[in-house]
């Protein structure tokens, strides 16, 4: 008996800190989550040109610099599943309870002509990822060796976790920041769990010549209906 009342007891404290985490998660609307990491990934991932679509918007000139194609949960390497499972814990604090993951992009940005720099073209501008809500994150992973010259993707260091910026919810070029730009440079593999919901980001441009090529996986809280449960998808990686 007394063993049964510990584990009463045991399960009322958790299921208590998991409310409370979850309702202190929904107070914060700009919540941070910044985890750099590195992947080892085969030759094999990589952009696929001949299934590539155009992505983002026309430019004026009728062109597009963006493109992209889809790879599904069960097409990712073997590392890149482990690597999502490896955040499981983090996901689901940040969510504060069971998430969803969405299909995976693998995508091209070239390099856009200066005077369409400051357009809204393949997100180039500073903005929020508002899709349901403002609950929603991704996993980068670069797959080819970035630098500046290749418009790496970059975000405010430091953001607001309660209030928007103006500017990026209306996607301008040039936003009123104080803080620290940072950019996601490194070498293939590299990769970066980012809260894109809540915090400023904007993909870098190109310098002309070059592109940047990388991969991105997004999750969503479960209430969304945005992808699969992340739970069956984990299933075999927990063996």
């Amino acid at each position: 008996m007394l063993q049964l009342i510990r584990k009463i007891r045991s399960w009322f404290f958790d299921e208590r800190y998991r409310i409370l985490h979850a309702f202190n998660v929904y107070k914060i609307k700009f919540p941070r989550l910044i985890i750099k990491t590195s992947v080892s990934i085969p030759d094999s991932f990589a952009f696929d040109e001949k299934i590539a679509i155009p992505r983002g918007r026309q430019a004026p000139d009728g062109n597009h610099y963006s493109f992209t194609h889809e790879i599904t949960w069960s097409a990712l390497p073997l590392s890149v599943q482990k690597e999502i499972f490896k955040f499981e814990s983090v996901l689901r604090l940040y969510f504060g309870g069971d998430f969803l993951i969405h299909i995976g992009n693998i995508w091209r940005n070239i390099g856009i002509p200066t005077e369409f720099s400051s357009l809204d073209i393949y997100s180039q501008v500073w903005h929020y990822d508002h899709v349901f809500d403002y609950k929603n994150a991704q996993l980068f992973i670069i797959l080819s060796d970035t630098t500046e010259e290749h418009g790496p993707f970059e975000f405010f260091k430091y953001s607001d976790e309660k209030s928007q910026y103006a500017g990026v919810e209306n996607r301008q070029r040039d936003v009123e920041y104080s803080g620290e730009v940072e950019k996601l440079t490194g070498n293939r593999g590299d990769a970066l769990l980012f809260a894109t919901g809540s915090i400023p980001h904007r993909a870098g441009i190109p310098k002309f010549g070059n592109h940047r090529d990388m991969f991105s996986i997004a999750f969503f809280p479960k209430y969304t209906n945005i992808g699969e449960d992340a739970n069956l998808l984990f299933k075999e990686l927990k063996g």
